[in-house]
């Protein structure tokens, strides 16, 4: 088998010390042979994350690093004194927070009923009801396709479109695996198209891992303006200027837009389109919630699919 080349993501690792570090300062000490297969990683990478970790701590740097050293294949940890100080965190912080542990626990070897797993649960209580659209329920590929990004592993995957209703069978390279609006996406290098594409995991079928490899590149998972951008300029799509009532905002959380304007309760938005197909059947879903400003000949488009509709309705009970 083929070996990872090339630097392992500095997001992926930091994710992954997530994991490890609550589950070390629990126990205060643990074997690299137990680390490794626990959590599927090398002795080498393990050894250089943990010595990171080391030099980790609050300025200036004196008493107050982790207290992590490594010694004839054990790895022994102390909790510093800044860990036992409240911890104060705006709301803001303290979803993101709540949202990259929730994700971290999709790692292998996560403890479900570790220590990061019970402060998530105590965080989540705090912060509310709100906080619960991020435990997201976590698709059948997505371990697998975090494995095979952090190996730098090519899959073969059955993928559904939503745009057209057709599967494909395609060979992909994951390089991140990331959550957005409520949903779990793989930033991949797709072998059919020559580009690299974004797919919802949850559209994935079947998911198999190949065997090759290939060196790993460091990718940064695309949020908000940035993941509107890589569509736009995506062959094929149309950006179409919307204008939302408040029973239509709900399209912001769930979809890569650009948002014009959102001051009062009329929002204007960029969306990001593929297919028209598509673009008719939310037009549908939305109703009088939303108005086509741009381009202007899709103006008349939710008029047209409601006919449509109605017509399809009408033929069948006829």
């Amino acid at each position: 088998m083929s070996t990872r080349r090339g630097p392992r993501p500095v997001h992926e690792r930091l994710r992954r010390l997530l994991v490890i570090l609550p589950w070390l300062a629990e126990r205060g000490e643990a074997s690299l042979a137990e680390m490794t297969e626990r959590f599927q990683v090398s002795e080498r990478d393990l050894i250089a994350d943990l010595e990171q970790v080391a030099c980790c701590g609050l300025p200036p740097f004196l008493d107050e690093c982790i207290d992590l050293f490594i010694d004839d294949g054990v790895a022994y940890i102390g909790v510093p004194r800044f860990f036992t100080r409240p911890l104060r965190l705006t709301a803001p912080e303290g979803f993101a927070l709540l949202a990259a542990g929730r994700t971290a626990m999709a790692l292998p070897g996560a403890d479900t009923a570790g220590p990061l797993a019970r402060a998530l649960d105590k965080l989540e209580a705090v912060l509310g009801d709100d906080g619960i659209v991020l435990e997201l329920a976590e698709p059948p590929a997505t371990a697998v396709l975090v494995g095979a990004a952090q190996r730098g592993e090519r899959v073969r995957i059955t993928y559904w479109a939503a745009s057209n209703g057709e599967q494909t069978e395609r060979v992909i390279t994951p390089r991140t695996v990331y959550t957005d609006r409520g949903k779990w996406y793989v930033v991949a290098d797709d072998e059919r198209s020559g580009e690299e594409r974004n797919f919802r995991v949850d559209r994935i079928l079947d998911c198999t891992p190949t065997g090759d490899y290939v060196p790993l590149r460091e990718v940064d998972a695309p949020m908000g303006d940035a993941w509107f951008d890589d569509l736009a300029e995506a062959s094929g799509t149309t950006v179409v200027t919307l204008e939302l009532q408040p029973a239509g905002h709900w399209v912001v959380e769930r979809y890569p837009v650009r948002v014009l304007d959102d001051a009062g309760s009329l929002w204007r938005v960029d969306l990001a389109v593929g297919s028209e197909r598509w673009f008719r059947s939310l037009l549908v879903h939305l109703g009088d919630a939303a108005r086509v400003v741009a381009p202007v000949e899709w103006s008349s488009l939710a008029a047209a699919a409601a006919s449509e509709l109605l017509a399809r309705r009408y033929a069948a009970s006829s």
